[in-house]
Order: structure tokens, then sequence, then C-alpha cells
């Protein structure tokens, strides 16, 4: 007779939660919300995992769930009624809380079907009436299959000893049986003590992101907790095809759901304090964070109206200048930042473009400042920018940009009064961030037309030399007006990555169109196919997978704790220390250059070349895309080492140069 022999908890089953500590967390908030314990929750769990080191101390192998409470009682001073009711609740919850793990059925079934007798073998104080419960309210129990629970042999895999005792009941040898298990001290080394085949079955143990939400549980009342059990359950569940795909849906079930789903808790949060009725995500950063909404809205006691509005810079800013008196508009368009914003990825064509303007068409304005036709589509310099400033002052030029923002205006003034944002129902904007600037054109329209935007709520908020201090907008994760928050999680390019998260399956708004009697978005590109084909789809499945596996409920933990922390300490795990894998994956992504055509990988490999050059010239280029830290990880082996060996020598450079002017200024002392 041959036998598959698994274990039970984290290989056949697991928990929404991350830790049984994390579950006993719960537990306590439970307890105490009934008045059943005199303590905090926190108290609590180092009460009962205190009280089942004494009863293993006390038992060994033999301890069980009834000794555990034996020994509660005594230091919680509980009476016997109270004892028993918060057992019975222990065991309610882990019911509650208990998930399968389906590729193990599918394990278990495959080896039924080879004629395998199934036996499932636990270390676990739990009852085995209980955990056999388990086994069959989830599809894993069949007639003829067998229980082994350390607790009723007072004998544990660890030492072998249970799997001994199974080979004597089934009358087998050890070449007979297979172990799966997701310990390798206790299921793996365990099992082979007594010569079982074992195979380490590691599916169900938390990766390095939810070891991280777990680390925070305490501080997060248990919420980063829940987020660590929902990403493993997204593993779990969302079948992948390469490991690419792997990476992408790991990373985005362990840092990308973890920070927009934060994000999306407090915005929210701010709905619901405020008195806001409707709540518009703006494209194209908002459609994940709007379909996040929808899955999170129903788990909480809120209820509010949740809408797509389409929108960007081009599409909104231009419209809103005249909503200004033409003073003010020809004011604003002498220094707008919306419309000269520096950034190193834009040409002529790009710049002008945010104002409706081609360049054919003032191009002899141009020309005067020394800009040919050949300039118009290549990237410019900042001092090339700044350049453009005498443009943007003729006459002639402010007047055609005046033209077309009236026209742009009349359009999408429809547009808005058909989506139901110029009406009096108290509303918020919600999108990524950073300077804010199209949420205040949009507010200054929806304002001078009689209509209220109280409040944008956004990730983060950048401040610039114009100033955006408006008291109508939030940031949640920082906000550099304010000088609050985690605006240095990440280098200067930490904005990259949440871009990259929320990236969306259509293209750039442009402007608006009439179509009979609607009015409808005009596309960059309707369908955003270079994402798409990167790996969109898996990202949004696992994020999508990852809020309906999200425990939310109010009575275990608290669904408005502030995440912040946990979500940058798994932010920079991911941005700052990429696998190799992970690197090739998210580095691929196919990053938008501004407003033209041209996308670049985030990540692309280090040559030989490279290094050779930084040694000659002490200076490493650090140009192989926007993400340094992928670049490397993904270079390959020798030539990562020679860069890792670089800029230690660089940084040992710098600190000697450093002592030595520290002790020339001291002598000039």
């Amino acid at each position: 007779m041959h036998i598959s022999s698994f274990d039970v908890f984290d290989t056949v089953l697991t928990r929404v939660v991350g830790t049984p500590k994390a579950f006993f967390l719960l537990l306590g908030k439970q307890l105490a919300a009934q008045s059943l314990i005199n303590c905090t929750p926190e108290a609590f769990v180092h009460a009962r995992t205190t009280a089942e080191f004494r009863a293993y101390a006390n038992l060994g192998e033999k301890y069980s769930l009834h000794q555990i409470y034996t020994e509660l009682a005594i230091a919680l001073r509980l009476t016997d009624e109270q004892r028993e009711k918060i057992m019975h609740l222990e065991c309610a919850l882990e019911s509650q809380l208990i998930r399968p793990i389906p590729i193990a059925r599918e394990i278990i079934q495959a080896a039924r079907n080879k004629s395998k007798r199934v036996v499932f073998v636990s270390d676990m104080y739990l009852p085995a009436e209980f955990i056999k419960e388990q086994l069959v309210r989830h599809s894993f129990w069949v007639d003829g299959d067998l229980l082994y629970v350390s607790n009723e042999y007072g004998k544990s895999k660890a030492t072998g000893q249970l799997f001994r005792e199974l080979l004597s009941r089934e009358g087998v040898s050890p070449a007979e049986v297979s172990h799966y298990g997701n310990d390798l001290r206790v299921d793996v080394e365990g099992a082979k003590k007594v010569g079982l085949k074992a195979q380490h079955f590691s599916e169900g143990n938390l990766n390095r992101y939810e070891q991280k939400l777990e680390s925070h549980s305490y501080a997060t009342e248990g919420l980063s907790s829940a987020m660590a059990g929902a990403s493993r359950l997204v593993r779990l569940q969302v079948p992948v095809s390469s490991s690419k795909e792997e990476a992408l849906r790991d990373v985005a079930a362990g840092v990308v759901a973890p920070t927009l789903v934060g994000y999306v808790l407090w915005v929210l949060q701010q709905a619901q304090l405020m008195g806001l009725k409707k709540l518009y995500f703006v494209s194209r950063d908002g459609q994940i964070l709007l379909e996040i909404a929808r899955r999170l809205i129903g788990k909480l006691n809120f209820s509010c109206e949740l809408r797509y509005i389409y929108g960007s810079r081009l599409s909104w800013n231009l419209p809103a200048v005249v909503s200004l008196d033409q003073q003010q508009a020809l004011e604003m368009l002498k220094r707008p930042s919306w419309i000269l914003d520096g950034t190193s990825t834009l040409s002529i064509r790009d710049f002008l473009a945010r104002v409706s303007i081609a360049p054919e068409e003032i191009r002899d304005s141009l020309a005067a400042i020394g800009f040919k036709e050949k300039d118009w589509f290549r990237i410019l310099s900042r001092q090339e920018v700044q350049g453009l400033h005498p443009v943007l002052d003729k006459h002639e030029v402010s007047e055609l940009i005046l033209e077309k923002a009236q026209q742009k205006q009349q359009v999408l003034m429809k547009y808005l009064e058909q989506e139901g944002v110029l009406d009096s129902t108290p509303k918020g904007l919600v999108d990524v961030g950073w300077f804010g600037s199209s949420y205040d054109s949009l507010a200054a329209l929806v304002n001078a037309n009689g209509g209220t935007l109280d409040v944008g709520l956004f990730y983060g908020l950048k401040s610039n030399s114009q100033g955006n201090q408006s008291d109508s907008k939030k940031g949640y994760f920082f906000d550099q007006r304010t000088k609050t928050g985690f605006k240095d999680v990440l280098p200067e390019l930490g904005i990259v990555p949440l871009e990259m998260f929320c990236s969306a399956d259509h293209g750039t708004v442009l402007s608006f169109m009439e179509e009979g009697e609607q009015v409808r978005p005009v596309f960059k590109e309707e369908r955003n196919q270079r994402i798409i084909d990167w790996g969109l789809p898996v990202v949004r499945k696992a994020v999508y997978c990852f809020t309906e596996n999200l425990l939310l409920d109010a009575c275990l933990v608290n669904p408005w704790a502030d995440v912040r922390e946990a979500s940058a300490d798994v932010l920079q795990s991911f941005w700052l220390n990429p696998s190799e894998t992970e690197a090739k994956a998210w580095g691929d992504f196919p990053w938008e250059a501004g407003h033209s055509e041209k996308t670049n990988s985030l990540a692309q490999s280090y040559s030989w070349i490279n290094v050779a050059k930084s040694f000659l010239t002490a200076r490493f280029a650090y140009n192989q895309g926007l993400w340094f830290e992928a670049s490397v990880a993904q270079s390959a082996p020798p030539v990562r080492k020679a860069i890792q060996g670089f800029l230690r020598y660089r940084r040992l450079l710098q600190a000697i140069k450093s002592k030595v002017s520290t002790k020339v200024l001291l002598r000039k002392a």
C-alpha cells in the first residue's frame, strides 16, 4: 500500500491573516469588544502565547487546546464558564478565517487517482475532530482518509515519532510513504528522520513582502496582517504561466495592492468624515483605484457614489484659463507651470500640445528665438525649455491660446454637466497627485459655473514655486506643502512606481468631442496595447483578488488604521532591492516619455563597457533607464558584482575625501 501524507496548516489550509500571533490579536479584539477579557487585545496575545508555552512545558506533545485554556484561565483570572466560552470562540474564529489552498487539492486528487491512500498529519493543539471538520468543509476529506494529530498521540512530526506512529498503525514501510509539508524542519527533516520521502511545499509560507506587512500587525491593529494574508491567498489562487507572470503577480499582491488599498481606504474614510456623496476617480490613474474602491466599499458600512471621470492636464488646464478674467488669464500664461513643467522627456510639439497648438501655427515665433522645424521633435534641455517663455509672452500666441481655450471649455462644460459634476452634491476628486494642477483647473471651472468640488484627495502632493497651498487638497502618503508624511521613502524618482502601479488600459485624454447628445473623450490611443501586452491583466487580476480576500470586518481589524509605514516598507524592499526576476519583469514596463509616442523600458541591464567607463572616469553612468537598482539586478552576475564593487570603492573615496576636508578645516580653524 502506498500512502500520501499531508501536513494540514499552511499546506492544505491557511488563514486570511499572516500568522497565528495575528490571529490571536483578532481574537483578543473580539473578546475585548464582548467584555470577555479585562485586558487589551495585545495583552491577550501575550497571555495566549505564554499559556501555550506553559502547556507544552508541562505536558510535552500531548498539550491540547483545553490544557492551553486551563493555563490561560489562571493567568487572566477566568471563570470556568468564561474559559469554555472563549475556547469555543477561538475555534469559531479559526473556522471563519480558514481558507483552502487550491493547488493542494490538485495534488491530493492526483494521489487519489494513483490509488494512493491519503493521510493528514498535524503537529497541532486543536482537537482532531475540529481539524477533520475543516478538511471536510473545504472538500479535502473523503471516507477512508485518516488524521494523525500530535496532541492525541503525544508525539510530533518534528521528532519523527508521529510519522513512526503512522507507519506502525498503517503497517507500511517508510519507502511507501510520501509526505508533503510547508515546514522544512518539522515536515521535511522530521519525515526524513524515519526514512519517508519528503517534499517541501512552501507556497503557503509568507514571502518577504508578506513578512514585512505582518511585522506591522500591532501598529495597524491587524490590518497589515490581513493584507499579508490576502497577498498569500492571491499567490495561492491566481495561476500564472511563466516566471514573468509570477513576478508580476507576486509584486502586485505584496506591494501594489497594499500600497493602493491603503490609499483607497483613506480616501473612503475621508469621504465618510466629510459627508461626501460622490467620489470622482480621474483617468487614467484612477481606473484601478475606482475598481479597488468598488470592491472595498461593500465591505464597509458606508455608502457613496463612485464614478470614473475622464480628464488630464491636456484636457482640463487649457479650458480653465478662460474661467479667469482676461488679465488673470494672460498672467497665468506668462508663468504657466502646467505648460512648461520641468521635465527631461518633452519636445516643443509636446509642450505646445498642452495648449492645443501645433508648431506649424506659430512657426515664425519659434524661428525668431532659434527653433527651426528640425528642432520641433527632439527632447529639449532645461535651458531650452526656459527659452520658450518669450514665445508664450507674444500677444498673438496668447490670443491664439485663449481662442483655443474658449473652444475647449464649451465642450468640456457639457461633459461635466453630463457626468453630474456641476450639481450641488458634496463631492471629491481622487487622483494620484503630484502638484494638483488638474484639480485646481477643474475646481476653477466647476466653481465658476455654479457647481461645487469640495476636496481633492491625492496619494501625494508636491510643492512648487507658484504655490499650491489650497486647503481643499489633501495628501495621503506625503504632502510636501506641509512637510508631512513619508516624502523620503524612495529617491527623487519615487513617483515612478506609483504611476506604473496605476497604469490604465486606455491612452491619455486629449480633449472632448460632441457625438449626438453625448460628449465623449478623445484619446491619444483608445487602447493602451503596450501596457496590456506587458502584463497589465495579470497585475489587475492579482490586485482585485487581493481586495476580495482582504478581511475588513471592523469587529476583528481596524479598516481605517494607518498602513503607510507598512506600505513604505514593502515599497522600499521592492524598488531598492528587486530580485533578478522582478527586475526583468517590472523593469520591462513600457514607460511613456511625456506625451510623445516614445516608450522606454524602466530598466536595462549594464554591460562591461559601462563598468569600464565608470572606473576610467571615477563616475558611474546611471543611464540605463529610470530604475537603477533593477538595471543592476538584471545585469549578468559578474557585471553586477563589478558595479557593486565600484560603488563601494566610490563610497570609500568619498569617505576619505570627507575626512581630509574635515582635517583641513580644523587646521585652518
